[in-house]
């Protein structure tokens, strides 16, 4: 086994928080012994849940062999397979990162046999890692890839080599009751978010605000820097969870205009904690910053015109669990809800994708994504949308709201009573039994579904 103490995996855990289960998981699995390593383990977890950061500070500290690869990079299977091959015949090399592309892997029979080839001539003294990264980023379907690792280790007559699928997507059904080992990244509560955001140097904060003719103690900017993140995930986790590249985002965005007050000497910041009254003044001041609608209309706006016009207008990308909703609401609106047991029952073995083979009239072989969408209630919205989460909801994610802000951006509209949810009705627009339609085509749901890692095509009758 490795060689990392309790002591060290405490210090590790300072640097990761909340994931001293998952390094003394890793720690207790892997070895340099080539024996005793599993042919295969899985990281798992949604996105911003710390796995490949975790795997490479783990492999850093001790020193293991490995190789990393991007899958995402890879457009095919059959690129990925040749990335893996190429790779190990280069343990040893002058150049470990100049490799050879040459070798042809057209087949996973083909793979097993060179790879197998590869460690008769690696002779490997101790285990080397192959980590894949992203492995649900493939550019194809990667079930296949799948099955050929829970079978590799049958296949493989040299020991020496483990591979480390990390993916934040649902895995293959079939795979789910796999004899190697998984290890779950749960996501991050409210107060291990806050404590990730608030791992900045008293260097990078200084670098957030740029040039000022007002320079801060370090004593005054970590007391500032300490009221302004606690005021940051409080306003913001209920909508965005426990997305940390979402809410360092917004952090490392809003901080110079709320920070504005202090430095032009409105408020004064003490070198102590006691800057209550100083922080009120402050909340009071940056109130319309923290509230401001636009906020959300820009994001939505940039966020369809594409990734790269995002960046350059410094907007942010919608909620993550806004997307799940949107999605929700579509699979609602496009599917009906007799077949709601049959797509999002969770006792079902596995999930096919489902055909109907009954004999329809002719208006029924129309794709149902080409006609318009029908109306569904609001409690079948937070059905479907609980059954396609992949994770517990934390108790302080306020989903109406995000079902209203929805709604206030014309991406879901009520029907009936009223007409939409402006239509200055008496009526609860978030009541049971209040009917909405979803108002997004399948191009940008397509798209919200995959930043998500979710399979929403699974999920609709053909």
């Amino acid at each position: 086994m490795t060689d990392l103490t309790n002591n060290r995996l405490q210090e590790l855990t300072l640097e990761f928080p909340a994931r001293y289960n998952q390094f003394d998981l890793l720690n207790s699995l892997l070895s340099k012994d080539k024996t005793t390593n599993p042919t295969a383990i899985a990281l798992v977890g949604q996105t911003s849940s710390g796995k490949s950061c975790v795997l490479r500070r783990f492999l850093q500290e001790v020193q293991f062999s490995h190789t990393w690869l991007s899958c995402d990079e890879c457009v095919t299977l059959r690129v990925l397979l040749q990335r893996i091959l190429a790779a190990l015949r280069a343990i040893g090399t002058q150049d470990p990162n100049n490799l050879d592309y040459s070798i042809m892997c057209h087949n996973s029979t083909l793979f097993v046999t060179q790879l197998n080839d590869t460690l008769r001539a690696l002779a490997l003294e101790e285990a080397h890692f192959v980590v894949l990264d992203r492995i649900d980023e493939l550019g194809e379907p990667y079930e296949s890839f799948y099955q050929l690792i829970i079978k590799i280790g049958n296949m493989l007559r040299y020991d020496g080599i483990t591979f480390i699928l990390v993916s934040s997507g649902s895995e293959p059904r079939s795979s789910v009751t796999t004899t190697f080992p998984h290890i779950y990244f749960p996501p991050y509560s409210k107060v291990e978010s806050l404590a990730i955001v608030r791992k900045e140097s008293p260097d990078s904060i200084r670098s957030m605000l740029g040039s000022t003719e007002r320079k801060l103690s370090d004593l005054q900017l970590s007391s500032l820097w300490s009221s302004y993140t606690q005021v940051i995930i409080d306003t913001y986790f209920p909508l965005y969870g426990p997305d940390i590249q979402q809410l360092k985002a917004i952090v490392r965005r809003v901080f110079p205009t709320y920070a504005k007050p202090v430095l032009d000497g409105v408020v004064g910041i003490l070198a102590s904690n006691r800057n209550y009254h100083a922080f009120v003044k402050l909340y009071k001041i940056n109130q319309p910053l923290l509230t401001s609608e636009e906020f959300v209309r820009n994001s939505f706006v940039s966020y369809v015109q594409g990734a790269g016009a995002a960046e350059s207008a410094g907007h942010h990308d919608m909620p993550m669990y806004a997307k799940y909703l949107l999605c929700a609401a579509y699979l609602a609106s496009y599917s009906k809800p007799r077949y709601d047991i049959r797509l999002f029952s969770r006792i079902r073995e596995s999930r096919r994708r489902v055909r109907n083979t009954t004999k329809h009239k002719f208006k029924d072989k129309i794709n149902s994504r080409n006609l318009a969408p029908s109306p569904f209630e609001y409690e079948r919205l937070l059905a479907i949308f609980q059954c396609i989460v992949p994770d517990r909801i934390d108790s302080v994610t306020d989903i109406q709201t995000q079902v209203a802000t929805l709604s206030t951006l014309k991406l879901i509209t009520r029907v009936g009573i009223g007409g939409d949810s402006s239509g200055g009705s008496s009526i609860d627009i978030l009541g049971s039994r209040t009917k909405w339609r979803v108002n997004v085509s399948w191009d940008i749901i397509l798209q919200i579904s995959r930043d998500i890692r979710f399979q929403i095509e699974n999920y609709l009758i053909d």
